[in-house]
């Protein structure tokens, strides 16, 4: 703690420090993104070496992230560049550099003309068909199980080289999967000009590594760079980072150890305890503006041994933490938290937390969740792909991301570096880019029409309304008319094909996984556990373990204001005693 500076989340670093780099530690509800947003105003308005042509850098982990900083910017949006990490990648390495890249015969890696963003990894069964000719590997007969695997490829950094490797390794069938084989299944996407969002990140180090003087110029562009939520960087981002901070950009980080749950996605919180660049501060926030004081000493139970104990600025509201036993099912539960709530007056929002998507879909209530798998095994013409992409957008627009959901319609009409429309649509349709934006806003207004009150309407019906709505804008997609594709349309509704959608981020759903709640706040949190295992984690918790377990029931803990309730299993005893110990109540 000796080299550490306490500080508050409204002050200021001093003006003889704004040319060094930083770490700030600061827990939940600490106020980190304010303080960043005042940062960069104090940055802007007293840095020497920011000039007319460069920018701030502002990085967030989401797009949610950064939509909060420029919303909080003002009038000063101009002069910061606010994106998530790939967002940023991407506009100023890949997109302008990816050309110079060049495979083992000197072909060019991507097909740069027809380069129009980074997509969602989705393995469709026309790519799976060409993968499998490739590798000659037609032995792999379960196409379910090879779309999982091939759709949860990440790029590792190890020992300086980067490799493709499948999150979770786990045999088809009976055969595991070449390791060699997994760059060709990209390289199918590279040469129709489609890369992924894990793709930036390789394309990103490579382009860096090979040409160094291309982070002199981005360093001279952004002279400072800010990165938010850096406890769930991976060591590819932070080697990035750190090339930028030695080429001259002054690199600060903002970040929770104790909130790092993205390992699956390669995150390393070590990386984050680690960070060092020369003649770095470091800084610690200490309160706590978001959780009641009750509230803030279980979660300094949960995190103790750690470097940061809170301190709660919120004393006036102290409301008791309840653990509520299902002994009558999760339904029973959600309606006992509903009916506290309510009693205590706190009628405003709340949010039910729990740790995976499919226990969303429990206690969401809905059918069928395999319903986009049957999809994409039914179809041959990228539907799913389409019809996907078109109902996060309708998903969007109930979040009011409209901005969002337009980009997301403008992706999912796909067309080559001639302006031809790609599948679904029918061939030799050509429009401009300007008619597809045009194209994007009309769509988004007849689906706000269309699936407001017919959300029980069957794909087959929707997706005949769909081709009606492009016939009368001059473009034809292709129509549905015989085999599993109809049949399955046939038999499915919109309601439950949106019901089992689950976006990356998501900012008014009522019920949803902890990840999706990062960087939230409610006024009531109702967090379920399905196991007493994990009610085990919060009288004993680690947060320091390599297991992520402690953090993820911490991050949900530290999401409520007022009034935090505990569900799980009927609990023996002697593990009620220890709750009540540590001040969490028995609903009854």
């Amino acid at each position: 703690m000796d080299n550490i500076r306490l500080i508050s989340s409204d002050q200021r670093i001093p003006l003889s420090d704004l040319s060094r780099h930083f770490k700030v530690i600061a827990g939940p509800g600490a106020g980190k993104t304010h303080w960043l947003v005042e940062h960069i105003k104090n940055v802007l308005q007293n840095a020497e070496n920011l000039t007319y042509t460069s920018k701030i850098a502002c990085i967030t982990y989401t797009t949610v992230g950064a939509e909060e900083v420029q919303s909080r910017l003002g009038m000063n949006q101009e002069r910061v560049e606010v994106s998530t990490i790939h967002s940023f990648l991407y506009a100023n390495v890949v997109k302008p550099y990816v050309y110079l890249l060049n495979d083992n015969h000197g072909k060019r890696l991507v097909n740069v003309e027809e380069l129009d963003g980074h997509y969602e990894n989705i393995a469709t069964n026309g790519k799976i068909y060409q993968w499998k000719v490739k590798t000659r590997a037609h032995y792999l007969q379960d196409n379910k199980k090879l779309k999982e695997y091939l759709e949860q490829l990440d790029w590792k950094l190890v020992d300086g080289q980067l490799y493709l490797k499948p999150r979770k390794n786990y045999r088809i069938g009976k055969y595991y999967i070449r390791i060699e084989d997994l760059p060709l299944y990209k390289q199918l996407f590279w040469d129709e000009g489609v890369i992924h969002h894990e793709d930036v990140l390789y394309f990103s180090y490579r382009i860096l590594k090979e040409f160094s003087i291309i982070l002199e110029h981005l360093s001279a562009k952004y002279p400072y760079i800010f990165l938010d939520e850096f406890q769930d960087t991976n060591p590819i981002q932070t080697e990035i980072i750190k090339w930028l901070g030695n080429s001259g950009s002054v690199i600060g980080v903002v970040g929770d150890p104790a909130q790092s749950i993205y390992e699956f996605q390669g995150a390393s919180r070590q990386d984050f305890i680690d960070f060092t660049l020369p003649n770095q501060i470091i800084y610690m926030i200490e309160n706590n503006r978001r959780c009641g004081s009750k509230i803030v000493d279980f979660l300094n139970h949960i995190r103790k041994g750690d470097q940061l104990t809170q301190k709660p600025t919120r004393e006036n509201r102290n409301h008791d933490i309840y653990f509520i036993e299902c002994t009558d099912g999760p339904y029973q539960a959600i309606a006992n938290f509903n009916n506290l709530r309510i009693s205590l007056g706190l009628e405003k929002d709340y949010c039910i937390l729990t740790r995976n998507n499919d226990t969303v879909k429990l206690l969401r209530n809905t059918e069928n969740s395999e319903v986009w798998t049957s999809f994409s095994e039914a179809d041959s013409s990228n539907r799913e792909r389409f019809i996907k992409s078109i109902l996060t957008a309708y998903k969007l627009t109930l979040d009011t991301r409209y901005e969002v959901a337009i980009k997301e319609l403008e992706r999912s009409i796909k067309t080559d570096r001639h302006g031809e429309l790609k599948d679904p649509f029918q061939e030799n349709q050509i429009i401009s880019p300007i008619m597809k934006r045009s194209l994007a806003v009309d769509l988004l207004e007849f689906l706000a029409n269309d699936l407001k009150t017919s959300l029980d309407q069957s794909l087959f019906e929707f997706y005949n309304s769909l081709s009606d709505f492009f016939i009368e804008k001059g473009i034809a997609i292709k129509k549905i008319s015989r085999g599993k594709i109809k049949q399955f349309s046939e038999s499915i509704t919109i309601r439950n094909l949106v019901d089992n959608l689950i976006l990356s981020e998501e900012k008014t759903t009522e019920i949803r996984t902890i990840h999706k709640a990062k960087g939230a706040e409610f006024e009531s949190v109702l967090l379920y556990l399905p196991e007493v295992k994990d009610v085990n984690l919060l009288v004993s918790p680690d947060i320091n373990s390599e297991q992520e377990d402690t953090r993820i029931l911490y991050v949900a803990l530290s999401r409520a204001k007022d009034l935090l309730c505990i569900s799980c299993p009927p609990l023996n005893d002697a593990m009620i005693k220890k709750l009540e110990a540590l001040n969490v109540k028995r609903n009854h």
